[in-house]
């Protein structure tokens, strides 16, 4: 739990930061929002253990005029942008660091790395020569996107995968992403009924119909574990997204016959392709663990999401325009999704048409929305900043310079 708010500012987001758990003094506090920590000079050195804030101290130089977009404000000293230091060398983490009252700024998920580092550089030398050190997995560090990423990376890629369905290749190419998002959508609806379910990127998904406790329990314990790690990271999608998972995994499990729960099953297929079509790209803008090297991989599952999502909504609009489109034939000796809708659940054109197409115009909405709300908060971070720009660095009144590194 978080403690008393402070009168300062969380440079990220503009929350107030609240006193850390158990630091009478004051030193370091916390912004529940973004999980970021700030600590005041020599505060940074009583979290980690060691005599001073960084292992490394920066070279001393006098602090550049030339401040990176991405830069945030130090939230003691008033127009003044934070730098971007290593903690250690070559390994990092890299923090943020105040060039005036030597402030520091890290993601709370940063300190285990500086006491690991902390630990290496106490650690006995070996005898021999030394291995070559791993690649660390913060390096590169997560950046959030700028003003202009922000706005036009959802929509060109949304306008870009438009623009492929009228080729033929490219269609061809990306179809099988496709077919594997469709198979995970009747897996992922037969787990959430607690069937036994393994989805193949080849277009079928073996589905053994009939609950299993074994399937039951296996994903309640990872539900339960997801929103443990969730409340740990103080990541809301850690939590939110499992908890609706369990409340659909006791819905399918128990308050479903067997005949809904197949036709459930039957039409997950072409809501996968919409549902994780929009899912691939809201998590463009989220970050993942730092080995999913997220900030370089982000950018391909976007395209891939936004393929899928406009390629099934654009299907199915032109469905619901001409009914004599709708592919009624299966593969492999068996009917079709659609076949079996209209057969064994009596859906007719019109119903099915509809309950897709409804399904798509509000993944796309989800979409829209959460476009918007990110947007928002670059087109803030991009006004802070340039306010900052335009103020002169000069120290405040009183304030001792600290060493720092030139950008």
């Amino acid at each position: 739990m978080g403690g008393a708010r402070s009168a300062l500012a969380c440079p990220g987001c503009g929350q107030p930061l609240t006193l850390r758990a158990g630091d009478l003094a004051a030193a370091a506090l916390d912004c529940e929002r973004c999980g970021l920590v700030w600590c005041e000079a020599g505060g940074l050195r009583r979290l980690v253990g060691h005599s001073e804030d960084l292992l490394d101290e920066p070279p001393v130089s006098p602090p550049s005029m030339d401040v990176a977009l991405d830069a945030r404000p130090c939230p003691r000293c008033p127009g003044v942008c934070l730098d971007r230091v290593a903690f250690a060398r070559p390994r990092g983490p890299w923090i943020e660091r105040c060039p005036y009252c030597a402030g520091t700024l890290s993601p709370a998920s940063a300190l285990p790395l500086m006491r690991a580092a902390l630990a290496r550089r106490a650690a006995p030398k070996p005898r021999g020569p030394a291995p070559e050190p791993p690649l660390d997995p913060d390096l590169p560090g997560w950046r959030p996107l700028s003003l202009r990423q922000a706005a036009l990376a959802v929509p060109a890629a949304l306008l870009a995968a438009l623009a492929l369905r009228s080729f033929t290749l490219p269609s061809l190419l990306l179809w099988g992403v496709r077919v594997s998002l469709h198979e995970l959508g009747h897996a992922t609806v037969a787990w959430a009924c607690s069937w036994k379910a393994l989805p193949l990127p080849i277009g079928l998904t073996l589905v053994f119909a009939g609950r299993s406790w074994a399937v039951f329990t296996g994903l309640l314990a990872s539900v339960a574990a997801s929103i443990a790690i969730g409340v740990w990271r103080r990541s809301a999608a850690l939590v939110v997204g499992p908890a609706l998972f369990a409340v659909g995994l006791f819905v399918g499990t128990f308050a479903l016959d067997l005949d809904t729960q197949e036709m459930c099953v039957t039409f997950g297929g072409g809501a996968g392709e919409l549902v994780y079509g929009a899912a691939l790209v809201l998590l463009f803008h989220h970050r993942l663990p730092p080995r999913a090297r997220w900030d370089f991989f982000r950018w391909a599952a976007l395209a891939l999401g936004a393929y899928v999502l406009v390629d099934a909504a654009m299907f199915w609009h032109e469905c619901a325009q001409d009914w004599s489109r709708i592919p009624w034939g299966g593969g492999l000796g068996e009917d079709g999704d659609l076949t079996k809708l209209r057969d064994q659940h009596h859906w007719d054109e019109l119903k099915i048409t509809r309950r897709y197409l409804t399904l798509a115009r509000a993944c796309l909405g989800a979409v829209g929305l959460w476009w918007a709300a990110h947007l928002a908060g670059a087109w803030r971070r991009a006004k802070l900043s340039g306010a900052r720009r335009d103020t002169p660095r000069s120290p405040p009144a009183g304030a001792r310079r600290a060493t720092g590194t030139p950008r």
